[in-house]
């Protein structure tokens, strides 16, 4: 058996449309814009890099530069990751449990438009 999380008994007013829930609210970051920030910061260091140290004349710069760009992208993008989930776990501490209220809200009687839709 496991450990079912304390919940509050929902509860409703006088017309039974509104109740109140124990919720945690939390920032969490968004893992996709870490890692597209994390490459383009690996790419970017790999270009720095490649610039700043003599080239194999028979090669080129753009080959050069696209070969050590790869590699920028696959670490700066596993490092973006590794910091997501290391603010995410911080995030996850600093969570707070607050009372959230729910009401229900009936979508009004349809009526007929006058004039002319476009």
């Amino acid at each position: 058996m496991t450990d079912a999380p304390d919940r509050p008994e929902q509860q409703p007013d006088a017309d039974g449309v509104a109740s109140t829930d124990e919720v945690t609210v939390r920032r969490a970051p968004k893992i996709g814009v870490f890692l597209i920030m994390g490459a383009l910061a690996g790419v970017l260091v790999s270009l720095i890099l490649t610039s700043l140290f003599p080239f194999d004349q028979g090669q080129g710069v753009a080959s050069t530069y696209g070969y050590f760009a790869l590699w920028g992208l696959t670490f700066g993008g596993a490092l973006g990751a590794v910091v997501a989930v290391v603010i995410d776990q911080v995030s996850s501490r600093r969570a707070r449990r607050l009372q959230a209220s729910r009401e229900r809200v009936d979508a009004p009687d349809a009526t007929e438009v006058e004039g002319e839709l476009e």
